[in-house]
């Protein structure tokens, strides 16, 4: 197949870096900004995604389709698009690149299939490429991951790890696990501390014991706030994930819960670009701390 044009939904960070890496390797990038944010809109345009208009036309234009959504909404842009799909009356490659269980991407893998397009599991780590830093990867997994490695030649880092749906999204869920679960524990420990007043005396022993964790985990935890909102829905991926080969997915669940404390508080209205609080380890606890004692007095 030669590739010439690749629809991209949605246009947040990852959505909108990955667009910009194909666009400046060539390939043009169309997108559906009805509806979007000025924020979606303005990094569409940075990256030099072109605005479609409605999905029929998306569906219709894309040789290749990528979904790069926050995860909770990937099953229901599946079923959104299935018309536009069945009434393009083409089989063209649909890959959700959605943070979700094996058991989520075989659903949506039933929904895009039933509505005649092929399907690939694509599980993405790292954070978004840009022009100066392109680490992100792309794990592909299914009988048509070869086909989506062809966008190795428009610039993304791809891997295939094998014919079996489910592969990628199980190597995301694994790796999540570890950079989201782990996120949430540790704002969870700061949080407490600022709330029993002994923050300054953990972070303390942190530092003098365990120098490397506490560093990774205030970095962490203060990138967090504009993504909580996200992570919520991921983290019970992974729940669905671990608890469907019967382990505790219930460490998940509590960090779902924790991402949603984050979400409701003002921390949640923080965006990537214009960060005004949660700054530093400190503000982010004393923030969720004092979000906490509201939420309990009500």
């Amino acid at each position: 197949m030669t590739l010439k044009t690749v629809a991209v939904v949605a246009q947040g960070d990852m959505g909108a870096g990955t667009g910009g890496q194909l666009v400046r390797h060539g390939l043009r990038v169309i997108t559906n900004l009805s509806g979007r944010s000025a924020r979606s809109r303005a990094l569409a345009e940075q990256a030099g995604m072109e605005d479609a208009g409605d999905d029929a036309t998306l569906i219709r234009e894309a040789d290749m389709f990528l979904s790069i959504l926050p995860p909770g909404q990937a099953v229901a842009l599946a079923k959104d698009l299935a018309a536009p799909i069945k009434s393009a009356g083409k089989t063209f490659l649909f890959a959700d690149c959605n943070a979700v269980a094996p058991a989520t991407k075989t659903e949506i893998q039933a929904i895009v299939e039933q509505a005649g397009a092929r399907f690939v599991d694509v599980g993405i780590l790292g954070n978004p490429p840009s022009a100066k830093n392109n680490t992100t990867r792309y794990y592909a997994s299914g009988p048509h991951a070869e086909e989506f490695t062809e966008l190795k030649n428009f610039g993304l880092n791809i891997i295939n790890c094998g014919a079996e749906i489910g592969r990628a999204a199980a190597i995301k869920m694994c790796f999540a696990s570890m950079t989201k679960s782990m996120v949430a524990m540790a704002a969870e420990t700061f949080a407490a501390a600022e709330a029993l007043g002994v923050f300054d005396e953990v972070v303390h022993e942190l530092k003098i014991g365990h120098k490397d964790g506490f560093d990774w985990s205030a970095d962490r935890v203060t990138q967090t706030p504009p993504k909580a909102y996200r992570w919520v829905y991921e983290v019970e991926e992974i729940g669905k994930t671990f608890a469907a080969l019967g382990l505790p997915g219930a460490t998940c669940t509590g960090a779902a819960e924790m991402f949603q404390l984050i979400a409701d508080s003002p921390l949640g209205e923080e965006v990537v670009e214009n960060r005004k609080r949660g700054n530093t380890l400190e503000d982010c606890s004393k923030v969720t701390a004092e979000h906490l004692a509201k939420v309990k007095r009500r």
